[in-house]
């Protein structure tokens, strides 16, 4: 009797059930699972089924904002991230765990997918014709181009900022396979690869993806494409301080004028409420009758008060005339079980009833939308603050007035006089635009900046105000800015190696 690989079961730890394609997903013998191009096309749903658990929803987006200086615990907030928000999570915080599983996870997906085309026969052409191995060769490229995509966010998550002089360091990158080998050995699971080695798989990787996908890029696309492959360069580059480059690909991006950014309050809503936006160079597929993670529903009162708003220093940001402040806030009267009360604002951005809701209203669907892996509005950012730091003043300047004034109703483009200035404007756009997305965690890891949690917008409903929560304050470059390897990665095998302050 064959032994059976459920696909879905490569590995465990994918946080959301969604098919990412109207194939089904179904079972295929270990020694079948790559000999036709249908079984390719399984292979490749699987593999996005697994990102898309794996961008967005409450776990991705929620748990590292928590953890930041933008939002405030409420008074009879449920816990639910209380740890991060306090700062005193542990290797055993299931979420992170979770997060981890997740990407390590599609890891495997890829690698299942990789190997099975190397190992497959393609000499029968009744089987794979024309058509049929351009099926198997896009599965590929898209298996070495989400295996890249979880290898960076791996590092961003559990790897310290990428710095010159430690990059080469041991144990400072991540845990990965690059083939399909389950064990239950511990002696063979891999340790952490330096950073260094980590970062040059990712363009390896991405190198390789680009050698298989041949569509350069439209709006919302549910696939990889030429044009995503440049996005996650760019992101890279940010990350690596590699800043000339960073800006250079992201502005290929821009300058494409393939995407446009939401320039009224209307299509800001269509973005994020109806998934309908010219702004996503990359938005996962989900349809209506799919279960997938919400991303703001902790932000909103469903059935109770929200677990977390903004805080005043995050709402000062912004321009009155600004669209994303009528769009990513509501003014939401509170009264806490204190018998405390205030009218505040609550974060918007990803509103209770979306398109996904609306077309099937249930407790499951409330705040739950289609992922949007790269957006443009972060090329732009990428754009200025690249060019920023190579001190091309000119450039960064121009990149960042042109997002402004697709943000700001009588937006007048600002000068600067040098990188700094240039800098401190570009770091609060950045929270601006990106804001309730995670990245403010990667944002200050990079920038080397002081975690300071934000002035209350009432503190009167705040939970347990003071030194621990509200008023918050970490150094730059604080240990918990890394989030911890899991306790389970550790007690499975003395290879991986924690990070510091554990």
């Amino acid at each position: 009797m064959k032994k059976i690989y459920l696909i879905l079961a490569l590995t465990a730890g994918i946080l959301a059930s969604c098919d990412m394609d109207k194939e089904p997903v179904g079972s295929l013998p270990d020694t079948e699972a790559a000999q036709t191009p249908g079984d390719f096309t399984s292979l490749r749903a699987s593999l996005y089924q697994g990102m898309r658990a794996s961008v967005g929803g409450n776990s991705f987006y929620l748990t590292p904002e928590a953890q930041c200086d933008g939002f405030h615990a409420l008074e009879g907030n449920s816990n639910t991230f209380g740890d991060m928000y306090r700062w005193d999570f542990t290797p055993n915080n299931t979420t992170m765990a979770a997060i981890y599983s997740n990407y390590q996870g599609i890891i495997t997906r890829a690698n299942f997918l990789i190997d099975g085309y190397n190992k497959c026969d393609f000499s029968d052409k009744d089987v794979f014709d024309t058509e049929g191995k351009a099926i198997a060769d896009r599965a590929k490229g898209d298996a070495f181009y989400v295996r890249a995509y979880a290898i960076f966010m791996l590092s961003q998550y559990f790897c310290k900022d990428y710095e010159d002089a430690t990059a080469n360091d041991p144990n400072t990158g991540v845990s990965y396979r690059l083939n399909y080998a389950p064990s239950s050995d511990p002696s063979t699971y891999p340790a952490r690869n330096t950073l260094a080695e980590t970062y040059k798989q990712v363009s390896d990787d991405l190198d390789s993806a680009a050698l298989y996908i041949h569509d350069q890029g439209e709006q919302c696309s549910n696939y990889a494409t030429i044009d995503a492959i440049t996005a996650l360069r760019a992101r890279m580059a940010l990350a690596k301080g590699e800043y000339k480059n960073a800006a250079d690909l992201a502005a290929s991006l821009v300058n494409s004028r393939r995407y446009y950014l939401a320039a009224s309050v209307n299509e800001l809503q269509e973005l994020w409420s109806d998934d309908y936006d010219t702004e996503s160079i990359m938005q996962l597929f989900t349809s209506a009758g799919e279960l997938c993670e919400a991303s703001g529903n902790y932000y909103q009162i469903v059935d109770r008060n929200p677990d977390f708003v903004p805080t005043k220093t995050l709402i000062d940001l912004y321009d009155e005339n600004d669209y994303r402040k009528q769009v990513y806030f509501n003014s939401v009267e509170i009264t806490t079980s204190t018998g405390a009360s205030g009218t505040v604002l609550c974060f918007n951005k990803f509103p209770l009833e979306t398109r996904l809701y609306k077309a099937n209203p249930s407790t499951d669907t409330r705040s739950v939308i289609a992922p949007k892996v790269f957006r443009i509005a972060e090329m732009y950012l990428i754009a200025a603050e690249g060019y920023a730091k190579s001190k091309n003043i000119t450039e960064g300047a121009k990149y960042l007035n042109e997002l402004k004034r697709n943000r700001i109703a009588g937006y007048q483009d600002q000068s600067f006089t040098g990188e700094s200035d240039l800098m401190d404007e570009i770091m609060n756009e950045r929270e601006r635009e990106m804001v309730g997305e995670g990245s403010r965690l990667f944002d200050i890891k990079r920038w080397h900046i002081v975690m300071q949690r934000g002035e209350p917008q009432d503190e009167s409903i705040c939970l347990l105000p003071g030194a621990t929560t509200t008023e918050l304050s970490r150094p730059a470059d604080a240990d918990r800015l890394t989030w911890p390897i899991p306790q389970h990665e550790i007690d499975l095998t003395d290879r991986i190696v924690q990070n510091p302050g554990y």
